[in-house]
């Protein structure tokens, strides 16, 4: 079996971040729930969940936001497998390493559930003290399954709202919000021609291969890259140069124009509703209201 070649991986892993955000545009321009919200409702919704989830600290609570948001993406026409693998993929990458040296008494002093090793003595460095006996405790196994509930949740409603939504609504949205324009408009040209520097990576890789006769070693294709790398933020400053005075010789003056107009339905005023209430009864059930 051919061993696939480091640049191979290299323009692989390019083409799938493409098409990644392709199906996310494809999904954006379904007739779903989500997608039929006006994008400065579902904006201010979706902030006020992310705040909520900040303020929220039992797991149950958490885990009901993430299967709301499980259901508001089968409502949107999402598959579900799909949104689960975008989701819990990258929470157990991202929650690992930060909570997991928290269980241990060594981070989170507490009482001792499950005894890891245990050393001859216990040491000390200034106020830094190793004990004798290393454990998860039962403060540390607690504020991981918050921690990790937490992340689940609020990366759940991101992933939902990118999936649900066309990036140039976004930022229309956003500056109808009243977010700095210069905000708004580096993060438009950021997210329009980070796909013209996908393709320019695609084709100086193709050019590279069409014109290579014998395989170059791994440290050798490595070099390749990093000198591409140069190559590429050369070419950056250059297009941000040239992009800058193309649109002020038509009229630029800082202010994004958009051919969306917004308005307001009685299914955005519905979904306001909802989320408002949802928050409070999350927000009353912490705090005993209901028991």
């Amino acid at each position: 079996m051919t061993r696939t070649r480091f640049l191979d991986k290299t323009l692989l892993a390019v083409a799938q971040v493409a098409e990644r955000s392709f199906f996310s545009e494809e999904h954006a321009r379904m007739k779903g729930l989500l997608q039929s919200l006006d994008v400065r409702i579902k904006l201010l919704t979706f902030l006020f969940l992310l705040v909520l989830i900040s303020f929220l600290h039992l797991p149950l609570s958490l885990w009901c936001l993430s299967g709301a948001a499980v259901v508001l993406a089968v409502a949107s026409r999402i598959p579900p497998g799909l949104y689960l693998v975008r989701v819990w993929f990258i929470v157990p990458l991202v929650s690992a390493a930060i909570a997991l040296p928290a269980l241990l008494n060594i981070v989170t002093p507490g009482e001792p559930l499950w005894v890891v090793v245990t050393l001859e003595r216990s040491y000390t460095w200034g106020p830094y003290v190793l004990p004798q006996e290393i454990a998860v405790t039962r403060q540390g196994l607690w504020g991981g399954i918050v921690f990790i509930a937490r992340v689940g949740a609020s990366l759940s409603f991101a992933v939902l709202l990118t999936m649900t939504t066309r990036w140039p609504d976004i930022f229309a949205g956003l500056r109808a919000l009243l977010v700095p324009r210069i905000f708004v408009m580096t993060l438009s040209m950021t997210n329009r021609y980070l796909f013209v520097f996908l393709r320019l990576v695609q084709d100086m890789y193709r050019a590279r291969k069409s014109r290579t006769i014998h395989a170059l070693s791994a440290s050798g294709e490595r070099g390749w890259v990093a000198s591409r790398i140069g190559v590429i933020f050369r070419r950056s400053v250059e297009m941000s140069n040239d992009i800058y005075l193309a649109m002020l010789s038509r009229g630029y003056h800082g202010e994004i124009i958009t051919l969306d107009r917004f308005r307001t339905s009685t299914i955005d005023h519905v979904w306001l509703v909802a989320i408002i209430t949802l928050g409070s009864v999350l927000l009353a059930f912490e705090r005993g209201l209901f028991r």
